[in-house]
């Protein structure tokens, strides 16, 4: 991950979560957790370079 502003937002979730849960999760886990984290941003800026039109409706229709 060589992308800074990436990098940031990872860093910002990540030290959000140690400081809602400092003591709950060994040091391997956090980096099991960063590792998460970068997945997940990943995952997101890929969503965002598709654009949708406000007529695009959802793959799916819901029927209760």
């Amino acid at each position: 991950m060589t992308d800074p502003q990436m990098t940031g937002e990872i860093e910002r979730r990540l030290a959000s979560l140690r400081n809602r849960f400092p003591d709950r999760f060994t040091e391997p886990q956090w980096e099991e957790i960063r590792e998460d984290l970068e997945q997940l941003v990943q995952a997101a800026a890929t969503l965002r370079q598709r654009a949708l039109d406000n007529a695009d409706e959802p793959d799916f229709t819901f029927v209760p």
